[in-house]
């Protein structure tokens, strides 16, 4: 087998909020696209406000046939689930610092897998939109990312040169998403056009695990004539641990008493070992959970309390990325085991609801032929 990786863009300046349309006219079957985002912080600082935000939507389209659809969190978490390894995650909250997320959209079950991809040349005009909103969390400008066109953007295909294509390929795509209420169940109606390989529901407000936002999973084939799961999100995220730990170098920005968002919703667990030269401080980790190192206490050597912000290195690790929670159906590896809907009418997810005020994303992925 031979393989080669086609550079279709390179840290080509994209505008802060605006949609890159790219043609992908390459005649090989792709395994997977890379994708690179960097971006320049403020000159003061850019707390809680990372690249996973600004990338709002990344698709693969054919005129208005949609054959992927992710945001950039959604993309990353995938990426872990998939590879069994992080993406190059490298966020930063300090001035004028740079922030860099490198992750893989697959249409494989793994790189390089020869009976799942993405044939390009099944199609009439196949392209990649990727769509920025550097203000999507806070505007640009000294505290938000900097002002002026200081995206960049790096596309890289993986393509098979001397293999011939699949006939069929892994369609990730949001399904819906909402707003979460205090209590009672949300149902949504999921397509029953193709077969599931994994749900992956994204359920995200800082100060909250994923399990008081959303407490019980339940999906229906036609009004429970079958059940293929009905299950609570504490135990289902338990099982998903072994495939969605992981850990990043993150670069913070805090004084005492500050709380600093993290990545990792479920058991994150933060390690300090470098800070700003010349001041050294001791910190107290007061808590670290649900997507938030709480209330950190600084102290100078003298024992008072620096409320002073100042540039800290750790090494963040957990699970539940981006506060998400895969749902697979069988083994990941396994074609024979995936869920197919086809026979039945309807299919509703049943999202039992325990926390306002949340945003809760359904993603399925699917078998597409092609």
């Amino acid at each position: 087998m031979r393989t080669r990786d086609a550079v279709l863009l390179y840290q080509e300046t994209e505008k802060d909020t605006a949609t890159k349309t790219l043609d992908l006219n390459l005649k090989e079957p792709i395994s997977a696209l890379n994708f690179e985002v960097q971006c320049t912080n403020g000159a003061t600082s850019n707390k809680g406000n990372y690249i996973s935000d600004i990338v709002t939507k990344v698709e693969i389209v054919d005129g208005s046939l949609v054959l992927g659809s992710l945001n950039m969190a959604q993309l990353e978490a995938l990426h872990l689930i998939t590879a069994g390894q992080m993406p190059a995650l490298f966020p930063s909250e300090w001035g004028g610092g740079g922030q860099r997320h490198n992750a893989n959209l697959f249409f494989g079950r793994y790189l390089w897998d020869r009976d799942f991809n993405f044939d390009a040349t099944k199609y009439k005009n196949p392209q990649l939109k990727v769509t920025f909103n550097k203000a999507a969390i806070r505007a640009a400008g000294d505290t938000g990312f900097a002002s002026g066109d200081n995206i960049k953007l790096t596309v890289v295909a993986k393509v098979f040169d001397d293999v011939p294509a699949a006939s069929q390929f892994l369609m990730s795509k949001q399904i819906d998403s909402f707003t979460s209420v205090g209590s009672g169940d949300k149902k949504i109606e999921l397509p029953t056009d193709f077969k599931y390989r994994m749900l992956l529901l994204r359920m995200w407000l800082q100060g909250y695990d994923i399990n008081e936002i959303i407490s019980k999973v339940k999906l229906t084939c036609d009004t429970d004539k079958f059940i293929p799961i009905e299950r609570y999100t504490q135990q289902l995220d338990a099982e998903a641990l072994p495939y969605t730990y992981g850990r990043l170098k993150h670069d913070m920005f805090f004084g005492s008493g500050d709380s600093i968002r993290l990545l990792f919703n479920k058991e994150p667990f933060c390690h300090v070992y470098a800070q700003t030269p010349g001041t050294p401080r001791m910190f107290n980790l007061t808590a670290q959970w649900s997507s938030e190192l709480s209330e950190v206490e600084v102290y100078a050597h003298d024992g008072t309390l620096d409320t002073e912000d100042r540039k800290v290195t750790a090494i963040e690790e957990g699970h539940a990325l981006h506060a998400t929670l895969p749902i697979p159906f069988g083994r990941l590896s396994e074609p024979e085991d995936w869920f197919d809907p086809t026979p039945y009418e309807r299919l509703d997810l049943i999202l039992s609801q325990g926390t306002a005020s949340a945003t809760v994303e359904i993603v399925g992925q699917q078998v597409k032929p092609q």
